[in-house]
């Protein structure tokens, strides 16, 4: 009232003052003193509201412009070495309708069926539901689920056409986890698994996915800004807050190489279909390293959730492959050396009522440790290891690493349930000497032969070279972790030696390839069932390395239970052999490594032979050369074979001297 009083009493001064003036002076007077009047007024309202009651309007304001929003990153990629993105996320969509703006639409007719042609509505009967929401007064209608970039932009095109501005159909942005030929690479890469409602996203549930999960998972970043009416537009801002945070996930290279991961994966498969045993498994490994190059593991199931990578979940009875780990350790020992002579007169031992034998007479008589490799006598690994007292032998079983975990980078490896030494029994040391009962997992197998010919060191293997930030920065380096020293070097020398022996001389012909270097050894161990072994049902395998002087690769091939016309197809030597030599031949031809002599494959055509003496007319006498010969014999000239009994030999049909090429069939008579 004060404020009204003065300015009229003001207004009638200056009207009365203004009496003597001429018409547009007063006018021009009045004007200015009200405009003066006015912006007086103004500033003293600027001065209440910016001055006296600051705090109370700033407030205010803040609270209805001001708010927060959130920047969801992507999980990280899972990468090979080579950086072929095995595992990444992608930007799907959800396509929204609001039926309160969407229904009054003139052209809706029209959009809706131009949609549809891009991708089928996942609402049935989508007219009835739209009308029915439109009454009800919702706001929210779902009719498309993980749009990609492209139907997107072609639902952008059609929104642009019909002038469609005010939300009446809008995109909901999320992620999708796709994988690169998830085939080869599910027992490695793994899968993502159940929604975390606490940390609202979905967890990785097995394998790098599952172990590297707090390096892979995207970042949710809370941020501050202004907005304008109803919030529709972030004001641009010079304040910057939590920009230092990665929205996106690390990213993880792995040691695999997907070339030779197909590599392997595509022989094993071969051989899968071929042989259909219970299960089969293949690693390559760098055994001056650890780095596995890839592994493969069959059967599959189309479903995840059965997923099994057999390299770390399943322990067996490995079989002869085993055998290098003993000999080594006999070497380091001093109880054995290369002058060393072991008497199998009979072919057979008794030790604690139970007969150990070989397979052949290959080992018949006094045999030296590497005629005991070549032709791989289990008759002389039992010798052996009797050189060997138990403490000293599990010492070495301990050093190989076959009573823990190898602690490798992946989850669900099982752990190895070994029984101590003063538990053992007496035959426990003899049969472990050949591979028999002890059980471990493929991956702790090809670490121990690594170490065996890698100059002695054990290294514990790893799947993954590094982790990075979005950015590149590297936030995580693995490398090499030699764990102990298990034998010297000039015992790893020796072990090569046999290796190499026994491809070029022995049971590890057929893994072989002409021109190159190379050691291996075959496994053949019969599988337990109830109540004993299991008559003519193997654990097949072969492990090879190349070249054989330095190792630069290592290979472990498995098959569990193959199922073969003939009982002895179904040894390491013809089931895994060969998947072994394939794999390394396509290896060698994707790193482009020429054989160590071109020479002799210029201009020629080689197979791999073998046997040096194999090329023959005649039938040889098998009393001499053992069942192993005529096998080989029977495989190369495509002749049926029939064995019966166990032992040597000691009938034969037809005899020696008959012509191969009249011959159908060969009969072996063993006692």
């Amino acid at each position: 009232m004060l404020i009204i009083f003065s300015f009229g009493n003001t207004v009638r001064l200056v009207l009365e003052k203004s009496k003597g003036m001429e018409l547009f002076n007063q006018r021009t007077y009045l004007f200015s003193f009200i405009m003066v009047l006015f912006f007086g007024l103004l500033g003293l309202r600027l001065v209440q509201v910016q001055l006296i009651k600051h705090e109370k309007f700033t407030k205010l304001a803040k609270d209805q412009s001001y708010g927060k929003y959130y920047l969801n990153g992507k999980r990280g990629k899972i990468l090979d070495s080579t950086g072929r993105e095995l595992a990444y996320d992608v930007d799907v969509y959800k396509v929204i309708i609001d039926p309160k703006r969407f229904y009054k639409l003139k052209e809706k007719d029209e959009i809706v069926k131009a949609l549809k042609k891009i991708q089928p509505f996942t609402v049935k009967n989508f007219k009835i539901k739209l009308k029915e929401n439109f009454y009800r007064n919702k706001r929210y209608i779902k009719i498309m689920n993980k749009i990609d970039e492209v139907k997107k932009s072609k639902i952008d095109k059609i929104l642009s056409k019909y002038k469609i501005k005010a939300n009446e159909v809008y995109f909901e942005h999320s992620t999708q986890r796709k994988y690169f030929s998830y085939h080869e690479l599910a027992p490695i890469v793994g899968f993502m698994g159940a929604y975390s409602g606490e940390e609202r996203r979905k967890l990785g549930a097995y394998g790098i996915e599952r172990y590297y999960d707090k390096y892979l998972k995207r970042n949710k970043i809370e941020k501050n800004g202004y907005y304008t009416n109803f919030r529709n537009l972030l004001l641009p801002s010079d304040k910057k807050n939590n920009d230092f945070i990665e929205k996106d996930g690390n990213n993880v290279q792995l040691t695999i190489d997907y070339y030779i991961q197909y590599i392997l994966d595509d022989e094993m498969q071969k051989q899968f279909k071929k042989v259909t045993p219970k299960s089969a498994v293949g690693i390559i490994m760098e055994p001056n390293t650890g780095k596995i190059l890839a592994m493969s593991s069959y059967p599959r199931e189309k479903n995840i959730a059965y997923l099994n990578n057999r390299a770390i979940r399943s322990q067996y009875e490995m079989g002869s492959i085993f055998k290098p780990v003993i000999m080594a350790a006999a070497y380091e020992e001093g109880v054995i050396n290369d002058n060393t002579r072991l008497d199998n007169p009979d072919g057979y031992i008794m030790r604690y009522g139970h007969k150990i034998r070989d397979s052949d007479s290959h080992g018949v008589g006094q045999i030296s440790p590497q005629t005991v490799m070549r032709v791989s006598s289990n008759v002389g690994m039992s010798l052996i290891s009797e050189k060997l007292n138990p403490p000293t032998f599990e010492k070495y079983l301990k050093n190989f690493n076959l009573y823990e975990r190898t602690g490798i980078d992946t989850f669900g490896e099982l752990a190895p349930r070994q029984l101590p030494y003063k538990r053992w029994d007496g035959m426990k040391k003899y049969t472990m000497s050949y591979g028999q009962g002890i059980a471990i997992t493929p991956l702790q197998m090809i670490g121990a032969l690594a170490t065996t010919v890698n100059g002695g060191i054990y290294y514990e293997p790893y799947l993954v070279e590094s982790i990075k930030t979005s950015g590149g920065v590297t936030i995580r380096k693995n490398v090499p972790n030699p764990k102990r020293r298990v034998i010297s070097e000039k015992t790893s020398k020796k072990i090569r030696e046999m290796l190499k022996e026994t491809v070029e001389k022995g049971t590890g012909r057929n893994g072989g390839i002409l021109g190159y270097s190379i050691g291996g050894k075959t496994g053949t161990a019969q599988l337990s069932g109830h109540g004993g072994y299991l008559k003519h049902e193997y654990m097949s395998s072969f492990m090879g390395i190349f070249p054989s002087e330095n190792p630069k690769y290592i290979m472990l091939i498995m098959f569990e239970k193959p199922h073969a016309e003939s009982y002895w197809k179904k040894f390491g030597a013809w089931v895994a052999a060969p998947v072994f030599k394939d794999t390394l031949e396509r290896i060698l031809k994707y790193k482009g490594i020429t054989p160590e002599n071109v020479d002799i494959l210029e201009g020629k055509n080689y197979k791999n032979v073998l046997s040096e003496n194999l090329d023959i007319d005649f039938l040889p006498d098998f009393k001499g050369n053992g069942v192993r010969s005529a096998l080989m014999i029977a495989n190369k000239y495509k002749i049926e074979i029939v064995i019966d009994g166990k032992g040597q030999v000691v009938e034969q049909y037809p005899k020696p001297g008959t012509k191969i090429e009249s011959i159908k069939k060969i009969k072996i008579k063993l006692r």
